[in-house]
């Protein structure tokens, strides 16, 4: 098997984690949602969020790919503001995406 199989192994590998690390964060993503429904929260909190991508973003031991990292979790963010959003709408009689 040449490097470059083996790699591509290695990343068939962590994307099937990431799919179900996916799927868990989604599924809490949906219990902070709840929350803040119940407590009359926006959805977008911006101190919130900024302290996640400073927090995250200090684990990576490799600090050259901090930008590109930032990059791929305020994506991943908006991913899960999307989510509460099309789930407020459904819950408003409104259709999601």
């Amino acid at each position: 098997m040449s490097a470059l199989d083996e790699n591509r192994m290695k990343i068939n590998d962590i994307d099937a984690e990431l799919v179900h690390l996916f799927e868990k964060r989604m599924s809490a993503v949906r219990g902070i949602l709840a929350y803040k429904e119940e407590h009359g929260l926006p959805v977008f909190d911006a101190a919130r969020e900024d302290e996640n991508i400073r927090r995250t973003a200090e684990m990576l031991k490799d600090p050259s790919m901090r930008g590109y990292f930032e990059d791929w979790y305020r994506y991943t963010m908006k991913v899960s503001k999307d989510y509460q959003k099309d789930l407020l709408e459904e819950h408003n009689g409104e259709e999601g995406r």
